[in-house]
């Protein structure tokens, strides 16, 4: 079994993905700008889009894609947005979504309204890594 970690850049006190063989886990994808790190989106709808942008550019890096997504757990601020973030989900994914579960919580940032995290696989004969 290979287990790799990819780090954040710029840091964060957690890892982004971790891998073990074929299968990502990600931790706290957000709407932030790869950049600068700062929040971007003025509602969930907003931050939604760019979240999922993010994660499949995430994906992608490591060969696989948002349609690879098996597992899901979406956090948000108001538990009452849960159908903006699932009408913003359905336009970014273009399969039924994955199993998910939604969370009303307290993020770690307050302009944050939403992160998710997720388990995705990469299909046979990808051999894409991310260093």
């Amino acid at each position: 079994m290979e287990i790799q970690f990819v780090h954040h850049e710029p840091a964060r006190t957690y890892d982004k993905v971790c891998r073990v063989d074929q299968i990502l886990y990600l931790a706290g994808e957000d709407s932030k700008d790869t950049a600068t790190q700062k929040v971007r989106g003025k509602d969930v709808a907003e931050q939604t889009e760019i979240l999922f942008q993010n994660l499949k550019n995430t994906l992608e890096g490591f060969g696989s894609g948002l349609d690879h997504i098996i597992k899901m757990t979406a956090y948000l601020v108001d538990r009452n947005d849960r159908n903006a973030f699932s009408a913003t989900r359905a336009r970014c994914m273009n399969h039924t979504p994955p199993s998910t579960l939604i969370m009303g919580v307290q993020l770690a940032e307050p302009e944050m309204l939403v992160e998710v995290d997720a388990i995705a696989v990469i299909p046979d004969g990808s051999t894409r890594v991310i260093q």
